[in-house]
């Protein structure tokens, strides 16, 4: 019997050491155990049971209605009484049956965690060499008991752990890509904040430069509005002057013809032309022309007065 007692906690603590656990040390164990005696963990799983085959009765509701006539205190206890006694049976019915689940053996344990390290090469040996004890009847190898609960719960607590550690990291990476995003976007702001500021600068200097060159032309139009009258005045005057020189090309080609009827011989009288004069030129000095003029006239003058002289 102490062979058997033994061989648990031998098998325990191998466990533990080859895990590294190291949670069921011999002072631990023996102050536990002269504490409060020796106890045992056991892992239970609670499932839930079909309860699509049971059938649920109905009590109808004029069960519990007291009848008339029979109003004593005597039926009145009675009836609840019997109401007691249906919700009992109804509250039995309806309790589902637990069960327990079996816990995890210790090759089970280690063929798990084996597999979960990825040690497979381990794992063949080890297989091999414990069905190779069980079949040759060594008994106390089925003495060495299942899992305690402790050890499933750290590896289910290792687990999820791993599991956390990855979606941090993967956190961690989507956290880093979207700083290396924000960062871009607000270089990217700065740049395009600067290009505005610049482009608002130069359109208020446009703006400026604008009003500028529209005063500045504002105070060309009073001189621009004398050019145009005197622009004006002078083509009056050149009209004016270009026929007071077509007249006095007729008066030319007309002395020039009578000229040469005198010189000819012929007794020809020149008629004075008398050339009029508006207003506006009588005002307006004499011009070359009209000095040849007057001058060709005063001397035909002569020359007619000379002839009829000579022939008297």
């Amino acid at each position: 019997m102490a062979a058997q007692a033994g061989a648990p906690d031998s098998a325990l603590r191998d466990l533990e050491e080859a895990l590294g656990l190291g949670l069921t040390a011999d002072g631990d164990v023996g102050d536990a155990v002269a504490a409060e005696g020796a106890y045992y963990l056991e892992q239970v799983t609670i499932t839930e049971a079909s309860e699509d085959d049971y059938e649920y009765e109905e009590i109808p509701d004029d069960n519990f209605s007291i009848p008339e006539g029979e109003e004593d205190l005597a039926k009145a206890i009675q009836i609840v009484q019997e109401q007691a006694t249906d919700t009992q049976i109804l509250e039995q019915k309806t309790i589902l049956p637990s069960r327990h689940a079996v816990t995890e053996v210790i090759e089970d344990f280690l063929c798990n965690f084996l597999i979960k390290m990825g040690m497979t090469r381990t794992l063949d040996c080890f297989q091999s060499e414990w069905y190779e004890l069980i079949q040759k009847g060594i008994t106390e190898l089925r003495t060495v008991g299942s899992v305690p609960d402790v050890y499933t719960q750290i590896m289910l607590l290792d687990n999820e752990n791993k599991n956390l550690k990855k979606d941090l990291k993967h956190i961690k990476q989507a956290a880093d890509k979207a700083r290396e995003d924000l960062l871009k976007t607000q270089k990217e702001r700065d740049f395009h904040r600067m290009h505005h500021k610049r482009i608002v600068q130069e359109k208020n200097k446009l703006i400026n430069d604008l009003k500028g060159l529209k005063l500045h032309y504002a105070s060309y139009e009073p001189t621009i509005r004398v050019l145009h009258e005197k622009h004006h005045a002078l083509l009056k005057e050149k009209m004016l002057t270009s026929l007071e020189r077509d007249r006095a090309v007729g008066q030319i080609s007309g002395l020039q013809a009578t000229l040469k009827n005198i010189d000819v011989g012929h007794n020809f009288h020149i008629p004075e032309i008398k050339v009029g004069h508006s207003i506006e030129k009588e005002n307006m000095p004499e011009g070359p022309t009209q000095k040849g003029l007057r001058k060709a006239r005063e001397q035909n003058k002569c020359k007619t007065k000379m002839k009829d002289n000579a022939k008297v």
